[in-house]
This record gives C-alpha cells, sequence and structure tokens, in this order.
C-alpha cells in the first residue's frame, strides 16, 4: 500500500489522507466510471483509445466529466513520473460525487476524480510459459439492459463474487456466461480461443467491455492476415478448441491452457497465440515508438 501515488482533483494526497465523503455516491452507490492504462517504457500506453472509452462509459451513464481528455493525460503522466516506478499502472476514477443518500442523482453537483498509481502488475513467467486457467463462474455477467459491461463503471460486484469463486479452485481467472448461456469474458480481461487455425472472440454485442487489448489483438490478426471472427459461443466451443487465451492491459495476451477440469489442445500454449503474444508486443513497441 505505501508504494501508492494518489491524487485527489488533481491535487497530491498522501496515502493516510486520502479520503472521499461517505456521501459520495461512488462510495454509496457504485456511481462512477474508471480506466486502467499502463505504461511501456515509461510511457503511456494507448491512453488515447483509453481515454476514448472513458467518456463513453461516462456519457453512458449520464456522467459528466470535469476534465478533458488532454487535462486527463497531463494528469496520468504527471503521476506516473511523481510515484518513480520504472512501469506503473494508473486508475483513473470519476464519480458522482458528494449527494444526498438518495438514488437519484440530483443533489450531485461536483464529480471527484482520483487517480492511484502503482508498481505495474509483473504476472508470472510460468503462465505465458505454461497457461492459465480458468474456471466457469456461476456469477452470470450482467445483461447489457441491466448495468450494462460496455461501460466501465466501479459497479462490480458480480465480477468480484465471480473472481472470488475462481481464486478458491485455483484458477487463474473467472470465464463468465450470459444469462442465454453464451461466452462473455473473464472479470477483467477478454477471451479468445482458436479452432482450425481461425481465431474466434464473443461479439461486443453479447454484453462485454470492448477492451483496448481486445481491439489491438484484433488489428494485429487482421494485418497478419490471421483470420479472426465475431459472434455468440457456447462454452462447448472453447472446450473444443485448439488453443485460449486471454487478454487485458496488465496481462497483454495471456495464453490459457485449462477450463475447469479440461485440458484445451494439448495443454500447452499454441503457435497461434504465440504469434500473437510477440505481434502485440511489437505493436505496443511501435506505438511507443511513434508516441
Amino acid at each position: 500500500m505505501s508504494s501508492l501515488t494518489i491524487s485527489i482533483d488533481c491535487a497530491d494526497v498522501a496515502l493516510e489522507n486520502a479520503k472521499v465523503s461517505i456521501l459520495d455516491h461512488g462510495f454509496l452507490f457504485g456511481d462512477s466510471v474508471y480506466e486502467v492504462v499502463r505504461t511501456w517504457k515509461g510511457k503511456l500506453l494507448f491512453a488515447e483509445e483509453h481515454l476514448a472509452r472513458l467518456n463513453n462509459s461516462a456519457a453512458g451513464i449520464g456522467l459528466p466529466l470535469p476534465y478533458s481528455n488532454v487535462e486527463f493525460r497531463a494528469e496520468m503522466e504527471r503521476m506516473h513520473k511523481r510515484s518513480k516506478n520504472p512501469e506503473s499502472y494508473v486508475r483513473v476514477i470519476v464519480t458522482r460525487g458528494e449527494g444526498e443518500i438518495d438514488l437519484s442523482t440530483a443533489s450531485c453537483k461536483r464529480q471527484t476524480t482520483i487517480v492511484i498509481t502503482k508498481p505495474l502488475t509483473v504476472w508470472s513467467d510460468a503462465l505465458y510459459k505454461e497457461g492459465g486457467k480458468l474456471h466457469t463462474a456461476s456469477v452470470q455477467r450482467n445483461s447489457p439492459r441491466a448495468t450494462n459491461p460496455a461501460f466501465k463503471t466501479g459497479n462490480y460486484l458480480n465480477n468480484v463474487m465471480a473472481i472470488d469463486e475462481a481464486k478458491k479452485v485455483g484458477a487463474t481467472e473467472a470465464l463468465m456466461l450470459s444469462a442465454s448461456g453464451h461466452l462473455t469474458e473473464c472479470t477483467t480481461s477478454n477471451v479468445f480461443f482458436v479452432k482450425g487455425g481461425v481465431v474466434f472472440t464473443p461479439e461486443l454485442a453479447v454484453g462485454i467491455l470492448s477492451g483496448v487489448t481486445r481491439a489491438k489483438v484484433v488489428q494485429v490478426c487482421k494485418e497478419l492476415g490471421q483470420k479472426v471472427k465475431e459472434g455468440l459461443y457456447p462454452p462447448a466451443d472453447i472446450l473444443g478448441a485448439d488453443e485460449a487465451f486471454i487478454t487485458s492491459t496488465t496481462r497483454d495476451v495471456m495464453p490459457i491452457t485449462r477450463i475447469d477440469d479440461h485440458a484445451i489442445g494439448n495443454g500447452c500454449p499454441g503457435p497461434v497465440t504465440q504469434k500473437l503474444i510477440g505481434a502485440y508486443r511489437a505493436l505496443c513497441e511501435k506505438a511507443i515508438a511513434h508516441g
């Protein structure tokens, strides 16, 4: 915890003084939006894409943002430099702000903006060499007609319950299904599988977050001439796949070699996954070089 660097409304705050009002609707009702941006070689990676999604999430729940994208980016860069981390995980949170203990947002007059920076999560090399494990959660992904997963909000309780299920059985991540039983995503990552040389991933309309890394991997597939399809898929499709992997801001492309009690393919990270790991990292290098 001492490794955290924090600002509230663009003012530096020591951890012991980092507090929000108990009447903040972000605290009371999960009424907030957020983004996580990582650095790559000390520079923010795909910050514009993350900020575009922050704007989309805020618009989706009717939350005015108190700063422009230029101001948000400047604050994230400042916080990374202030942290002195070689590489940082930078979390930006905008809450509805302080108001009455009332579900109505009318009493919330001023949003609260929090930026938290910590050293970038370093996942075990074994997860990339041997692959991780997914647990199919009993907790369903939210319906797009409820708390829409397309909006990255602070209302994360079903994901919390799903990852707790997964951790209890020693899994890396929890795989969540829709109410209709289709594959959606994991709690903090998107999911892909490979069958017959074709890459498949659930379509956005099933009710998932439009992952920044997900979009970049789809882009990389197209640039490589790697066939990629987005659609509605039952769990049997991924269980019968040759390969599987998950993507996220901190994980990049992470192989998955087991789901519940089923080995995926031959139980080792496959050639398409390995190719995409390298191609995605090359894309990141290129993005940082061109600033």
